[in-house]
């Protein structure tokens, strides 16, 4: 598997071609709401296996075919702040392409001086923040033990004070577990002290494979939360769909695409510029051959790679 897949369409990024530099579900979190499932291996020890001569190599041949793209985003299968080699990824990226660099992380290394020093060269850092307690942390997120939730928020608050580029702060709301509105109070209080430049209010959209029970808090809570948090708030929704240019798609990119996360038929379509009838055929016959599995969630129907 390549460390390059997409561009995939964000809701929040526009085009975004994603660079996986761990590869696996490796994570110092298990999350409730992880849509790529259960960690297969929960840490906080980080490592460096990214071969800089591939990934350089396989950016340029990406850069080459002129995608559409608005950002290059860190981010896929595992915590991308694990990757001790992170620092030297960004600067090479910078140094082959004019795009911003986005990364994004769950917060848990930014209290390491290292870490937040490695990502100075980003244009956009996203940061998670999923509780207003540690008990809710641990709950939601379920950290490796040696991860504690005072440092993350001082990390992030360190972070601010380190990073001369844009931090938008990303909040999973849950239903039943975070969505309190004392929890959002909470949340405001704590949020004031990292001073975010946006604050994204996310939503359990996609597939949850090891949660079967609907976590998708109701729109009045999710407004509570915005008047509470002001005007830098905003709920992350689908912008409109960007008319697609049909070119030649192989199965494999499909594939690599779902492997990152489940998308429904129109996500897919847009983000790989192919006709939504042309690609319906395309999935059909990969559900057939069993590479790919659907689940409806939320009313609409997701698409992943099959276990």
């Amino acid at each position: 598997m390549g460390y390059f897949y997409g561009p995939v369409y964000s809701r929040r990024l526009g085009f975004s071609l994603g660079a996986d530099i761990i590869q696996k579900n490796i994570c110092s979190f298990d999350c409730l709401y992880c849509q790529l499932g259960k960690t297969i291996k929960k840490t906080n020890h980080r490592f460096s296996k990214v071969d800089q001569g591939k990934l350089i190599e396989e950016l340029r041949q990406r850069l080459s075919e002129k995608p559409k793209i608005d950002f290059i985003t860190i981010s896929g299968s595992g915590e991308p702040t694990l990757c001790g080699d992170i620092g030297k990824v960004i600067k090479l990226i910078k140094k082959v392409s004019k795009r911003p660099v986005c990364v994004i992380t769950n917060s848990s290394l930014l209290n390491k001086k290292s870490v937040r020093n490695q990502l100075l060269s980003a244009d956009l850092i996203i940061p998670s923040l999923d509780a207003p307690s540690a008990d809710i942390f641990r709950k939601i997120n379920r950290p490796h033990t040696g991860i504690s939730f005072n440092e993350i928020i001082q990390g992030l608050i360190k972070l601010r004070q380190e990073f001369k580029g844009k931090i938008w702060l990303e909040v999973m709301l849950l239903k039943g577990v975070n969505d309190k509105k004392s929890d959002f109070i909470n949340f405001k209080n704590i949020i004031d002290s990292i001073a975010p430049d946006k604050i994204h209010l996310n939503t359990p959209v996609r597939p949850t494979p090891c949660v079967r029970k609907n976590l998708m808090p109701s729109p009045d809570k999710i407004l509570l939360f915005k008047s509470i948090l002001g005007q830098r708030a905003m709920s992350i929704i689908s912008r409109k769909i960007i008319k697609n240019v049909d070119k030649a798609i192989s199965d494999k990119a499909i594939i690599d695409s779902l492997k990152r996360r489940p998308q429904t038929i129109v996500d897919l379509a847009v983000s790989l510029q192919i006709r939504t009838s042309n690609l319906k055929k395309r999935m059909q016959k990969l559900l057939l051959d069993g590479k790919i599995q659907a689940n409806v969630q939320n009313r609409k129907k997701y698409f992943l790679v099959r276990k």
